[in-house]
């Protein structure tokens, strides 16, 4: 009987403490999702601009801030932020996507919202 109720304690030392790092890994690899989707679709707003910047016209004029709900996600509160500037050097635009995932649905990115954000320039020549 002393056997087993040692083995019961031993167990119980390894465990619980098991237990307790399993929870914190799920919990983790829901962040890490999280962040993967973040990025995905802040990697989408780029390219689509990209794509649009491909018109001669668009290049030319599209500048300014573009905020819109990202559709077709299994999160239906993340929203982006598209940023188009002029650079230093001619024929050179900046962009910047930022996506977020808006708990407060305000349409704001605010402090400690999961949010990922990408920069990258595109040129016409």
């Amino acid at each position: 009987m002393i056997d087993v109720a040692v083995g019961a304690g031993l167990l119980s030392l390894v465990l619980i403490p098991a237990l307790s790092l399993m929870g914190q890994s799920s919990q983790l690899l829901q962040k890490l999702d999280l962040q993967d989707q973040l990025l995905f679709e802040a990697e989408r707003v780029i390219e689509q601009a990209r794509i649009d910047l491909c018109d001669p016209t668009e290049f030319a004029t599209r500048r300014g801030t573009i905020d819109a709900l990202v559709v077709g996600n299994e999160t239906s509160s993340m929203r982006s932020r598209l940023t188009i500037q002029d650079s230093l050097t001619p024929n050179l635009l900046t962009l910047d996507a930022l996506v977020w995932e808006d708990v407060n649905n305000n349409s704001q990115h605010d402090e400690g919202e999961p949010s990922q954000a990408l920069r990258t320039q595109w040129s016409q020549l």
